[in-house]
């Protein structure tokens, strides 16, 4: 291989060199798309739902705000719901009821990350009463009132940021990392290394390219592994059982650990 050659003192073939310059762009170029994609789809219902539990599990004015606004008949027409026919109460079969007002306006025996950071939504949601009223009331509560609130506290942390930041690393992970393959294909191709049969062109490029190319490498490895957990995030906001399991009892959270 042309690294066993590097590291023997032997003389790497021209074309072993554009091999692996040309391998890395390409990879940089089919994973791209991907972080572009989930980029785009970081904002859908789902992320929205995953705002809404959060808001609930760290800022008791939104609890208090969703409260009053599902039960005051004076805000008028907000939505999906009629404040006069919202039932409070949840029926769960054999007798038992989940009161979710009762949970929204429960101490911090019932929510103890008040303030929290958006990892705390793994904790809350780890909750069942918490995640179960969450899952009720935000399918009855209007998105535009939610936005509106997180609109005027900017301070509000919200999963479609955690999760956007990911994405945006990533993707600027892979287009610097296909930008960087270009110029390194560019110089090798002007430099002196393929017509040079001694080989001392390409041991110049060498000196100067081969580290680069590792260095791009690495970065391609990095930028998979902010994907990876950018993908992962985005999954659990499509799942209203994200943590049912605790948050390392999925599937995908082992395979993610083992890689």
């Amino acid at each position: 291989s042309i690294l066993k050659k590097m590291v023997s003192g032997g003389k790497a073939a021209y074309e072993d060199v554009e091999g692996l310059t040309v391998s890395l762009g390409v990879i940089y170029a089919l994973m791209l798309p991907t972080a572009l994609n989930l980029q785009n789809v970081g904002f859908d219902d789902g992320v929205q739902s995953k705002n809404f539990m959060l808001m609930l599990c760290t800022q008791p004015d939104f609890r208090s705000y969703v409260v009053e606004t599902m039960t005051d008949p004076s805000t008028g027409d907000v939505g999906t719901y009629a404040p006069e026919a919202f039932d409070w109460n949840l029926t769960l079969g054999r007798g038992r009821v989940l009161n979710t007002k009762t949970i929204l306006e429960s101490d911090s025996s019932v929510w103890k990350l008040d303030g929290g950071h958006p990892e705390a939504l793994y904790q809350c949601g780890a909750v069942r009463e918490i995640a179960t009223t969450a899952r009720v009331v935000h399918e009855n509560f209007p998105n535009w009132r939610s936005d509106a609130y997180a609109l005027m506290n900017p301070e509000v942390p919200l999963w479609s940021d955690h999760l956007s930041a990911m994405n945006s690393f990533g993707m600027c992970g892979f287009m610097s990392g296909l930008l960087g393959s270009l110029e390194i294909y560019i110089s090798l191709c002007l430099s002196s290394g393929r017509e040079d049969e001694s080989g001392k062109g390409l041991e110049r490029w060498n000196s100067l390219g081969f580290p680069l190319l590792c260095l791009n490498l690495l970065f391609l490895m990095g930028a998979i592994m902010v994907l990876m957990f950018a993908n992962d995030a985005y999954s659990e906001s499509q799942d209203p059982f994200f943590v049912r399991s605790g948050r390392m009892g999925s599937y995908a959270k082992i395979a993610l650990v083992a890689i």
